[in-house]
């Protein structure tokens, strides 16, 4: 306990204590309070001023968290606005893309009136970007045989080769060994488009078997004849990319570039039952420029 008394803290303490209440009164009893008053005064204001600094600095960062809380809540609002908007977008380019596919798809059915056709979209491709065979998401179980014609608004893409339960495998008219039975619509020029695989990575084909004297002109418009093949008279094959001769045969060569880009197909239609027309009958969507 004497040790305790002796403490510095204690005697500093103590003559704090003292001075606080014996020198007030001293003041007071001498009539010049107001001197003390003054003297406190002075000692505090700087002791205020640090105090309000302090206060406005705790006040300004409460202030800080609450604006911060606001601000989180506003930008979590907005992402979930903007969501929603790219979600509103992406279903109305779905619904402008299926409208836009769709109206192909009755343009062709306008064309060629005597096609019963099967849409299809496909799910998978083989060799390479410029694919040759296609997978699609149609099968037997909604009647695909073998040999059906595929074919887009733009042209012909190809056969179905393969068929199971709910796929079906197409060969591309690029494909080496297929074979078209074609026409040229400006002249009625005869031949066969045929598949070579040095041309098909180019989206091209060889339509062979025209005589030399052949009246043939790039950008002329290549059809299928409906002769000799599984396709149906006056679908669009493509257009004649470049002109040479065969310099076996000494007829004409010529390299025909596919109306269908097959490294972008995402939707066909399998044509599964059409009336047969013979070469040199006019079908329905056949005519000349």
């Amino acid at each position: 306990m004497k040790q305790f008394f002796k403490n510095k803290f204690f005697y500093i303490i103590s003559v704090i204590t003292l001075l606080v209440t014996i020198v007030p009164t001293v003041f007071y009893s001498m009539g010049i309070g107001f001197v003390f008053r003054d003297m406190v005064g002075t000692a505090l204001t700087p002791m205020q001023k640090v105090f309000n600094y302090g206060a406005e600095a705790i006040d300004g960062f409460i202030s800080y968290f609450y604006k911060f809380d606001e601000i989180v809540d506003e930008n979590v609002a907005l992402k979930e606005r903007v969501s929603e908007l790219e979600a509103q977008i992406y279903d109305a380019k779905e619904l402008e893309d299926a409208y836009a596919w769709l109206s192909e798809f009755l343009d062709l059915k306008v064309k060629h009136t005597d096609f019963e056709m099967m849409p299809a979209s496909v799910t998978g491709r083989e060799s390479g970007n410029y694919a040759s065979v296609l997978t699609l998401d149609v099968g037997s179980g909604v009647g695909i045989k073998r040999n059906m014609p595929v074919v887009t608004s733009i042209g012909i893409v190809g056969r179905v080769t393969e068929v199971g339960y709910n796929w079906c495998k197409v060969t591309t008219i690029v494909e080496a060994q297929s074979s078209v039975g074609a026409f040229l619509e400006r002249t009625d020029e005869a031949g066969v488009v045929e598949g070579k695989f040095e041309l098909s990575a180019d989206g091209l084909c060889e339509m062979n078997y025209l005589p030399v004297t052949a009246d043939v002109k790039v950008d002329d418009r290549v059809l299928s004849s409906g002769y000799g093949s599984v396709y149906p008279r006056g679908l669009v094959i493509g257009y004649v990319d470049e002109i040479g001769v065969n310099e076996y045969t000494r007829g004409l060569n010529v390299k025909v570039r596919c109306a269908v880009d097959f490294s972008d197909l995402t939707d066909v239609m399998i044509i599964t039952n059409y009336d047969l027309y013979a070469e040199g009958e006019e079908s329905p969507g056949v005519g000349r420029n």
